[in-house]
């Protein structure tokens, strides 16, 4: 039981690039070069995903929720940068990570504050959603809030490897979109 706990990170970021993979596939179906060379795509995923995650199981603990907090926050002011000053996404995105990577001066040795600026900067990318998809800041914040649950779940997956902030956000988005779509 431990060991399937363990790959459930993974099994989630997996879904949500065969998920994204899959739709850009249907999309392009007439045009066969290209569906080729995303089905090369995807087979290279998979190799990736399976030959290099490494799964460690992460017990939580109290600051999670902190996290969860930190990215619903990160999403909210990125958003909120780029709808009501337009700032426009990157800039929204770059100025809100930029503040949260000064958090761990307040204390260089505190592991807790090492851990701060990931949560918001995470949340930053969920707060990049155009303004056509997000219908406001209730939906922002509820990718904030799935963007910080995937993030504690994935703690210890796929470290060192780009992307994995990009992907977790973007599960807390389209997490959200899937949650209305269905009950609308």
């Amino acid at each position: 039981m431990t060991q399937l706990l363990k790959k459930i990170p993974v099994l989630i970021l997996l879904c949500l690039h065969f998920i994204f993979l899959g739709v850009v596939i249907y999309e392009n179906r007439d045009d066969k070069s290209s569906v080729i060379f995303l089905l090369c795509l995807v087979a290279f995923l998979g190799i990736f995903y399976f030959r290099n995650f490494k799964a460690d199981h992460s017990v939580f603990k109290r600051i999670d929720l902190l996290l969860v907090f930190l990215s619903i926050l990160g999403a909210i002011i990125t958003y909120a940068l780029n709808v009501a000053y337009e700032f426009g996404a990157v800039l929204s995105a770059g100025i809100v990570g930029l503040l949260s990577s000064f958090i761990p001066l307040m204390n260089k040795r505190s592991d807790l504050l090492r851990e701060l600026p990931v949560a918001i900067y995470c949340g930053s990318f969920a707060g990049m959603t155009a303004p056509m998809i997000a219908n406001g800041y209730l939906f922002i914040a509820l990718a904030g809030f799935f963007t910080g649950l995937i993030l504690i779940i994935s703690k210890g997956t796929l470290q060192g490897f780009g992307g994995k902030l990009g992907t977790i956000a973007f599960g807390g988005v389209i997490t959200i979109s899937m949650i209305i779509f269905i009950f609308s």
